[in-house]
């Protein structure tokens, strides 16, 4: 490197050297000049001209990701995908990302550009750069019998995915091509340039097998723990018995954080549907699932004296034969009284309490809790 800039400081001279001289001379004493230098001088003033080529790339541009988002309505699906992409050229580019059978409602961000091209939406990228985009879509299906089929074309992504909540009880899922992961509820697509989705009704009933039996909790066993500024912790579990696969939800209540969740043992991500409601997808089962969360919330703080606080459970849509709850007070405090729509078990100390509720459904067990301070004294 410095080799070549001491060339070109060299040339450099030369040239005001020559410039000088043809000042002092007429331009006839010039038609016969010239100028010599050592060839390395030469090489090293053309190679300090170059300039570094830009990488080259084998393709123009890259899916990098696309993430199905989309909820069953009927013979339709409706939802969202957003894709990642990276442009490799200068200039204006057209990115194919899904076939225009289907109807885009938003675009996002707003001033993104797509254009129908080719039987494709194509994203407009203009230069070397990585750009997101969002399409707000409704997909039509076509109904055969008890089977309705959504097919189209789509990009192959790098990572791609799909999700489809919440699927109707009773309705089987299949994606051609596509690895489920039933724990999250995740289709994991691969490098397919369809997507082919088929929902068909299950049968209730078939020869060589049970007939499908509705969900009912048959128990749920709540241990509530409390400290003195209202803060609580609590964990339940559902044993849930049926015997076909379950969408399950589950209002939590206001102000409450998920913590932990488990299916069957397994660890499990409920998908939240609103401000306090969880949904969950229960494999098909012969028997019984437990199904296990723990989250944590808060209710009034403990006065210095004696008081009162509320608390209530997650409430479900399913039938609850029975539902037992332990309610552990800071251990100064103990319970003087309770109110709600629950029957008062005796506990086993001081600061416990023991709540039971059976056959409700879409009830959330509740009750208001009368307490007072634990008075010590000193022996004389």
């Amino acid at each position: 490197m410095q080799s070549g800039q001491h060339a070109l400081m060299r040339f450099h001279f030369l040239l005001l050297a020559a410039f000088s001289l043809a000042v002092q001379l007429r331009a006839g004493d010039l038609a016969d000049a010239a100028v010599t230098l050592p060839y390395t001088e030469l090489r090293a003033l053309i190679e300090a001209g170059k300039k570094p080529a830009p990488p080259e790339y084998p393709l123009p541009f890259a899916v990098l990701s696309a993430h199905y988002r989309l909820a069953p309505g009927g013979t339709t699906l409706s939802g969202t995908v957003a894709f990642d992409v990276r442009s490799f050229r200068e200039g204006g580019l057209l990115i194919p990302l899904i076939s225009d059978s289907l109807v885009v409602s938003r675009i996002e961000p707003a001033d993104a550009s797509i254009v129908i091209k080719d039987g494709y939406f194509n994203l407009v990228v203009d230069g070397l750069k990585r750009q997101s985009v969002t399409l707000h879509l409704d997909w039509k299906g076509k109904k055969d019998g008890e089977t309705t089929a959504f097919q189209c074309g789509i990009h192959p992504a790098a990572i791609s995915n799909l999700v489809l909540s919440p699927v109707p009880q009773g309705v089987n899922v299949d994606v051609a091509g596509a690895v489920e992961d039933s724990k999250a509820g995740v289709w994991n697509l691969g490098p397919n340039s369809r997507l082919e989705i088929r929902m068909a009704q299950k049968s209730t009933v078939k020869a060589d097998s049970v007939v499908a039996m509705p969900a009912v909790v048959r128990e749920a066993n709540s241990a509530m723990r409390i400290v003195s500024d209202g803060t609580f912790f609590n964990s339940t579990t559902w044993k849930i018995r049926h015997n076909t696969a379950v969408t399950w939800r589950l209002a939590l209540g206001s102000d409450t954080q998920v913590v932990s969740c488990t299916v069957a043992g397994r660890p499990a991500a409920p998908v939240l549907i609103g401000n306090d409601t969880i949904e969950l997808r229960l494999p098909e089962s012969d028997a019984e699932t437990a199904v296990e969360i723990a989250y944590t919330g808060k209710t009034a703080a403990f006065a210095p004296v004696r008081g009162e606080f509320a608390a209530s459970l997650p409430s479900t849509d399913l039938l609850v034969e029975r539902s037992d709850w332990l309610i552990v007070l800071p251990s100064p405090y103990s319970p003087l009284a309770v109110e709600g729509n629950c029957e008062f078990v005796p506990g086993d100390s001081k600061n416990e309490l023991r709540l039971r509720k059976e056959l409700c459904r879409g009830e959330s067990p509740a009750v208001r809790v009368f307490y007072q301070k634990t008075e010590t004294t000193k022996k004389p």
